[in-house]
């Protein structure tokens, strides 16, 4: 037809049908012809009106039926003139062209003559577009099809009901494959399929197993194997490996697909619609596949649609079930795992008790039949166990019986190699794998069919195997059960790291009390020893010289431990403490100072001694729990000495230097003191109250820990400004320490006070030592300081001058400020 200026064929199409109203032509043949023309425009308008956009449309219906109204009104007057005519024409033009027109009374006029429509489709349409309006027709209904079923009130009940049995799953924590099953169920109602298969995965992931819900007999849901994840076999096998939906309107003429959809049920199948159901994350649940029979409409996108939009729904709803049930496996893990907490440091128990708790939850997370687990000895190439579930249960829960241990080697079974390996063998099939012991089963009469084993690994080293034997629900252990389990088995790891540590430690405590016992024997005195001290009586010239600050003890080895009873006696009192246990302590303390140049049982009675001169001529100024303390302080101060500094003990890391970070031969002297004082006999202070033991024991440990030369210099500092701004007070607990810190020093550097041959063959005593450290040093390639280098010996003289200029003499120049009483010892010092 021509555009004209109106545009397209609504516009100009009128024209066509004017011979059609020639006044030549008869009056009953016009007035048909007429009729044609008016039903013509109106197929033309209703074709407009569903095709075309709405205001395109409005536009043609308005242009198209006014002017051919006004061409149809000029016709009219055209016309000859008869009542019949007239009539007949006005009947005609009021029912389609009246102020009252309708698609209503169009559509009954059609209804009644229908014959007309037909002869005119036949002579003026042309077979193409007869075709194309077919089409268009067909998927028009389609489209309405769909609709409907989403608005049908049935789907919407079972869509209703089918929630219902989801909020029950969630809650009873059903199966997630039922679940699946019949949210696949609604799909095929959705996309009127006439039936449809449900595929999981199998085993290992590389297979597929269709799903039936419900078993022989009417049994538990079963997974049959369907066949590899591979091309050129069955169509959900390619759906799978490529993880993309598939509509194939002929599943017998598809060449990619030989195997059709593997189903004895397939020779009936014409159509099919292959979906891949995945996760969140975009792992694969399983494969839905839709049929349509033979003589059924093939499927076509509208149907993909409607599948692909309720598979999206189905996966949330599952991936939303497995979060749940994960988070609800996850709490009732943290429940277990503050249990055993809770057990097993409320209460240390045995690694076997232990081991029992891990058994049984394990059992109990992938509901498993039996549990096994074995540590893994290195050194000898073994697993060993002697725990083991014998399937029998007490109260509810499993009982493990122990037994004699077994052992066997890491090369062996499916435990050994995942001892060797590290790697997780989940395995469907006991007796089809070559690595499975069968001799096991044999002795036992006890059937493997399947096997979890999962290493236990703790800083990098495995440490134990936990094999879960026979699943209980389910042809095999699941990759959840895997992952469920590699979860625990990090607390397995801590919880038998622990245990063992606990194994360890409760080990070392027995080879420490085995260890002290034996030291304890070599180390307290006999008790001939101490009887004999008991009788010992000091030669007459002794009680003179003794009460001098130059007093010098050499010449009396043998009678040392007789010298100390005299003086704690003679300061404190004889009935200060018992005698005979005085005499053991006294004793016990000599045997443990070491037998080193300086620092050993010598020098202690030496400071011991000048303590007692000063506390002899300090009468009224230090209370009696503090004489006791001293002179005790004064004789174990170097106790269990090495012969070496702080300084060496610290720079090599040596236990003692772990033990105390500052002070550390000091600190060690004090637990060495009270350490003999626990001693059975030994306990001097044994008839003092508890405040009055925790007094002196703290009088003692603040004079020992002031021989610290370190300590030295800030507390001279300390005392040299109190008295230059007089504020000095010994009732004040802090002065009055610091005061006693000095005098702590002043003793245990007393050698410089002795006569001159005394001092000489001290302080070559003390080069021994220092010596002996440099040499110590010089071995590992260090460099010692000068003041320990055998190699500068000749420097001796200048560095023991610098001592008494920096440390001596300022040590006794103080003390005689303090306790004027010593002016003595500074004298000879200078």
């Amino acid at each position: 037809g021509g555009g004209g200026r109106e545009g397209g064929w609504g516009g100009g199409s009128t024209l066509l049908f004017l011979p059609f109203l020639n006044r030549a032509q008869p009056q009953a043949l016009r007035t048909l012809r007429l009729g044609i023309v008016l039903f013509f425009y109106y197929y033309y308008y209703h074709y407009l009106f569903i095709f075309l956009p709405r205001r395109t449309k409005l536009q043609l219906q308005r242009r198209t039926f006014l002017r051919g109204s006004s061409l149809l009104l000029r016709s009219q007057s055209d016309m000859e003139d008869g009542p019949s005519s007239t009539s007949c024409f006005r009947r005609l033009t009021d029912c389609f062209l009246g102020a009252s027109l309708t698609d209503e009374k169009v559509k009954a006029y059609l209804s009644l003559h229908p014959q007309m429509l037909d002869d005119f489709v036949l002579e003026s349409v042309s077979a193409e577009t007869l075709d194309r309006w077919l089409k268009r027709k067909t998927s028009i209904a389609i489209s309405v099809s769909c609709v409907q079923q989403y608005q049908d009130t049935n789907m919407q009940g079972v869509v209703y009901e089918l929630n219902s049995y989801m909020e029950q799953r969630l809650d009873t924590g059903g199966d997630n494959k039922l679940l699946l099953y019949e949210l696949c169920n609604i799909i095929k109602t959705a996309t009127k399929a006439d039936g449809f298969a449900l595929y999981f995965l199998g085993e290992c992931n590389n297979s597929l197993c269709l799903f039936t819900p419900t078993g022989a007999k009417d049994g538990p849901p079963s997974l049959v194997p369907s066949g590899p994840i591979a091309s050129g076999t069955t169509i959900a096998a390619h759906v799978a490996k490529t993880r993309r939906t598939l509509l194939v309107e002929d599943i017998v003429g598809d060449e990619r697909f030989p195997d059709g959809t593997g189903q004895d049920s397939g020779i009936h199948v014409h159509s099919v619609l292959c979906l891949p159901i995945l996760t969140a994350i975009g792992d694969l649940i399983a494969i839905l596949e839709l049929h349509r029979h033979w003589g059924k409409e093939p499927f076509n996108l509208s149907h993909q649609e409607v599948a692909t939009a309720n598979l999206a729904w189905a996966s949330v709803a599952i991936h939303q079930v497995q979060v749940c049930r994960g988070l609800a496996k996850q709490t009732e893990l943290n429940d277990f795992l503050l249990d055993v907490s809770k057990t097993y440091f409320d209460n240390i128990v045995a690694i076997d008790s232990l081991l029992e708790h891990i058994m049984i939850y394990a059992k109990n997370l992938v509901n498993a039949d039996r549990c096994a687990l074995f540590q893994v000895d290195h050194n000898n190439k073994e697993l060993y166990s002697d725990l083991f579930d014998i399937g029998e249960e007490k109260e509810g829960k499993p009982v493990f019986k122990k037994t004699k241990e077994i052992r066997f080697s890491i090369d062996k079974g499916i435990a050994g190699q995942v001892a060797r390996t590290g790697e997780v063998l989940n395995i469907p099939d006991a007796y089809a794998d070559p690595r499975f012991n069968r001799e096991v089963d044999l002795k036992t009469g006890y059937t493997t069919r399947n096997i979890l084993c999962m290493p236990i690994v703790s800083r990098g080293t495995i440490i134990g195997v936990v094999q879960m034997v026979n699943k209980l629900s389910g042809s095999a252990f699941t990759k959840t059960d895997e992952n469920n389990f590699k979860m625990f088995a990090v607390f397995c790891a801590l919880a038998l790291h622990c245990a063992n540590m606990y194994h360890r430690i409760r080990h070392s405590e027995c080879i420490y009390r085995v260890t002290m016992e034996k030291l304890s024997y070599h180390s307290i005195c006999t008790s001939e020893e101490w009887k004999t001290l008991t009788q010992l009586n000091l030669p007459a010239p002794i009680y003179k010289e003794i009460e001098m600050f130059h007093f010098d003890i050499s010449p009396f080895e043998e009678i040392w431990p007789a010298v100390f009873i005299y003086m704690v006696h003679n300061s404190c009192g004889k009935n200060s403490f018992e005698l005979e246990k005085l005499c053991r302590f006294t004793m016990s303390v000599r045997k443990n100072y070491r037998r080193v140049p300086y620092h050993n049982w010598k020098h202690a009675v030496t400071v011991a001694h000048c303590m007692y001169a000063i506390l002899q001529k300090t009468s009224g100024i230090f209370t009696e729990l503090e004489k006791k303390g001293l002179l005790i302080a004064c004789l174990c101060h170097d106790l269990d000495h090495r012969g070496y500094s702080n300084a060496y003990l610290q720079k090599f890391d040596h236990p003692l230097a772990a033990l105390y970070s500052t002070s550390t031969m000091e600190q060690h002297h004090f637990s060495q003191t009270v350490s003999i004082l626990q001693l059975e006999g030994h306990n001097i202070f044994s008839n003092l109250n508890s405040s009055e033991y925790e007094q002196v024991l703290e009088i003692i440990r603040k004079a020992i820990i002031a021989t610290d030369l370190a300590l030295y210099f800030n507390n001279h500092q300390q005392l040299t400004e109190l008295l230059t701004s007089d504020a000095l007070d010994l009732n004040n607990y802090s002065h009055r320490d610091r005061v006693i810190g000095l005098m702590m020093t002043a003793c245990d550097l007393c050698s410089v006070t002795k006569k001159w041959h005394v001092t000489r063959l001290t302080a070559n005593d003390i080069y021994a030592e220092f010596w002996a450290e440099g040499d110590e040093m010089k071995k590992i390639g260090m460099q010692p300081i000068p003041m320990m280098d055998r190699d500068k010996k000749d420097e001796v003289p200048q560095g023991q001058v610098g001592f008494y200029n920096a440390v001596a003499i300022p040590c006794y120049t103080t003390l005689s400020k303090l306790l004027p009483i010593s002016s003595p010892l500074l004298k000879a010092c200078k």
